[in-house]
């Protein structure tokens, strides 16, 4: 069933411009967003962001769908394969907690113009990152200037309180059961927050799986607590995005028990992650409570250096010295670079600042045909934590590739690259 979350009216206070220059109707409005206001990073509504559903949703990029094609989707199909269009609005969960909106038996549209139209100003939960009297009451700073408004808290939040790390929400239950397999996990999007869920396992729910997506190199932290029986914490990196668990993505495995936390703390690449609650024993049960947070790490580069030379980060031509801080993990273990050299120059490269074994590559790329051929790899430089990679050697004009790997599948760490010729 196809939903409209375009917001005209949003969308015409938020651009005074296009009144300006005539466009002033709902539909023109509409027109105008899918002709150049996407393409110019307009937004077009209150709650719905293409880009949290195009990092939140893998597989529609990896299909190649374009940001007009991502916004197709979210419209058509995304409410009813219950995908979230933003971090405060999942109508599943909104139907969940507001029963009264569940008896009325409103559809998806209806449930998204009923928040756009009413629940934000009732005060209504809409995400299980969001609860605006929280979100006000946690901040007495912004209960201040806000009162009661809960659009101009949720303003804020959007546009400021999720970078600053502000409290937005209460432990809560999941809007349903988390199922005991990756490809029925509960799906959380993109980790922007740190939310609390409370729930249980036991005969016959003896598994619960959460999915997340990172969408840049970040710190993750996971705590399980509150256990009346012990209880294991493990995450798993879905490293080819298909749904499911296989050898090798494994990534940590920690028993909470009635008087000890389960708690992992790992730097990961951006990616998407499964987390699992599995009872101690086939015959045990819990409650438990499952916090979330991260923390980006940080980088250089401008955008995620590609893991092929076809989508390498383009230093172009390369006069005096680049330096790049960037990540390279299990769910995207190669780091392209791109060169050129307009003349003959003594080149050098240094590869440092890691906490674990990441190789340095160089490829001349002879043909000019933006990838790597066989008789092209030129040199190669191991660092660690103990030591510095590099290569120094006279290149001739021409085009060239450096590829940051990570030596195994669980390396997940930071680097320092510098590039001088």
């Amino acid at each position: 069933m196809s939903v409209n979350l375009f917001d005209a009216n949003f969308y015409r206070t938020l651009y005074p411009d296009l009144a300006r220059a005539g466009i002033t109707t709902d539909a023109q409005l509409r027109q105008h967003f899918l002709d150049r206001g996407i393409t110019e990073g307009r937004q077009f509504s209150r709650f719905a962001d293409i880009n949290y559903y195009a990092t939140s949703y893998p597989d529609l990029t990896n299909a190649g769908l374009t940001k007009n094609q991502l916004f197709g989707h979210m419209e058509q199909f995304g409410i009813g394969e219950k995908r979230r269009p933003g971090v405060v609005f999942n109508a599943a969960y909104y139907r969940a907690v507001n029963t009264d909106l569940a008896q009325a038996n409103l559809t998806d549209e209806q449930l998204v113009q009923h928040y756009q139209n009413f629940g934000l100003k009732e005060g209504r939960v809409a995400s299980e990152f969001f609860n605006p009297t929280v979100y006000l009451n946690s901040n007495p700073d912004l209960k201040a200037a806000f009162g009661n408004d809960f659009e101009k808290a949720e303003q804020h939040f959007l546009s400021n309180g999720i970078r600053e790390g502000r409290t937005s929400s209460l432990p809560i239950a999941p809007a349903t059961d988390p199922g005991n397999l990756p490809s029925v996990s509960y799906e959380l999007g993109t980790l922007l927050t740190r939310p609390t869920f409370v729930d249980s396992v036991g005969t016959p729910d003896p598994e619960d799986y959460y999915r997340i997506i990172l969408d840049k190199p970040s710190n993750l932290n996971l705590t399980l607590g509150g256990l009346s029986s012990n209880t294991t914490l493990k995450l798993f990196a879905d490293v080819n995005n298909n749904a499911a668990i296989e050898p090798g993505e494994e990534l940590n495995s920690v028993t909470g028990t009635p008087s000890s936390l389960a708690a992992i703390t790992r730097n990961l690449a951006q990616g998407s992650y499964y987390i699992d609650v599995v009872t101690g024993s086939p015959t045990s049960s819990s409650s438990y409570s499952l916090s979330f947070a991260a923390s980006a790490i940080p980088t250089t580069t401008a955008s995620d250096p590609g893991s092929t030379p076809a989508t390498a980060l383009n230093v172009d031509t390369l006069a005096g010295t680049r330096t790049y801080q960037d990540f390279v993990g299990t769910t995207d273990r190669d780091d392209f670079y791109r060169f050129v050299l307009g003349d003959v120059r003594s080149f050098n490269l240094s590869l440092s600042g890691v906490s674990d074994g990441v190789t340095a590559n160089l490829y001349g790329d002879s043909n000019s045909n933006g990838s790597i051929d066989p008789g092209e790899f030129l040199a190669s430089a191991g660092a660690s934590p103990s030591s510095i990679g590099s290569i120094a050697r006279t290149l001739g004009a021409g085009t060239y590739f450096v590829d940051i790997v990570s030596n195994t599948p669980t390396v997940n760490t930071s680097y320092n690259l510098s590039l001088t010729a």
